[in-house]
């Protein structure tokens, strides 16, 4: 994932210990993504200390414990985090500046970075003392404290979450790996005027006889760090030009989101369609139809495009 142009790791992408790791959280109510009133801190704590809830919460079920790092908004201090200040802006996100925020990505959905390149710092408002991200530079399993307030007349609370920093994405191997890759489209159908993700699955293969199966299943989970997709319309009316470009793979730049099994996502409005100049022009022809999507992404040192998958707009 990108935040402010700048690569980062998703957590689920078995992130090590020398990265720019991205702890993002979703925040759902009523099966619909929104933002909290208040985000007050991100605390990260290592697994094992957070066994007893008493060690690191209060009576009162906050935290009290001293963290290994803290993360508050941009410019903002504890409890002093409201979410609709600029102080959670992700066009704040600048690496070795401002790398102890917490930033907004997009509704309902927040972001810190632990960013493992630095020594980077941060602040424990609970007894005044600096904090040092060089404290997770082990490898291990974490957890991510949220303090947040749901709404304004809402107490604070909690919102536990997991993560770990391995170093087994280090390998030295005497010949090179033999990779095959395999995308699958899993939408078939959409509606005109539908809003959705449009989700790439790809399994990754190594034909090498000789690698152990725990490497193996390194690459069953995320290996793909960024990827791009493009959707095209297929007109198979001859009175009509085409196929017509409606998202380049260069408009999908930062935009592609890949889950911890190498499964890529876009949004795709297919309301923006009628936007297009070829619409206007009238040469499009008309809204619904079969559309084209592919895609294209890297892994290791070989650049991969898909095959074309097809769906239908009704």
């Amino acid at each position: 994932m990108q935040i402010n142009n700048t690569v980062v790791v998703d957590r689920g992408n078995r992130p090590n210990v020398s990265q720019k790791i991205g702890l993002r959280v979703f925040f759902v109510n009523d099966g619909a993504y929104v933002d909290p009133y208040e985000i007050s801190s991100v605390q990260l704590f290592k697994k094992s200390s957070t066994l007893t809830p008493n060690t690191v919460l209060d009576s009162e079920n906050l935290v009290s414990a001293v963290p290994l790092m803290e993360f508050a908004a941009s410019g903002a201090t504890r409890p002093q985090g409201a979410v609709n200040s600029s102080s959670f802006d992700s066009s704040n996100y600048i690496p070795s500046v401002t790398a102890s925020g917490i930033y907004r990505i997009s509704q309902g959905e927040y972001v810190v970075v632990l960013d493992q390149t630095l020594n980077l710092s941060g602040w424990n408002e609970t007894n005044g003392s600096a904090l040092a991200a060089s404290s997770l530079s082990s490898v291990d399993d974490y957890v991510d404290l949220w303090t947040v307030k749901l709404d304004q007349a809402s107490k604070y609370q909690v919102i536990t979450n997991q993560f770990s920093l391995f170093e087994d994405t280090f390998f030295a191997f005497t010949e090179p790996l033999l990779l095959t890759t395999n995308n699958k489209l899993l939408n078939k159908k959409v509606r005109l005027g539908e809003k959705i993700d449009l989700k790439i699955t790809t399994d990754i293969t190594l034909q090498n006889r000789n690698i152990p199966d725990s490497v193996q299943n390194i690459f069953k989970q995320s290996v793909i760090t960024s990827g791009l997709v493009e959707i095209r319309k297929v007109n198979q009316d001859i009175n009509f030009d085409g196929p017509f470009t409606v998202s380049s793979f260069s408009d999908s730049s930062g935009s592609v989101q890949i889950t911890e099994d190498n499964t890529m996502l876009l949004s795709w409005d297919t309301d923006q369609i009628k936007t297009l100049s070829a619409f206007d022009n009238g040469t499009f022809g008309s809204l619904t139809g079969v559309y084209s999507v592919q895609v294209k992404y890297t892994v290791l040192n070989q650049t991969i495009i898909s095959p074309l998958f097809y769906l239908t707009v009704s």
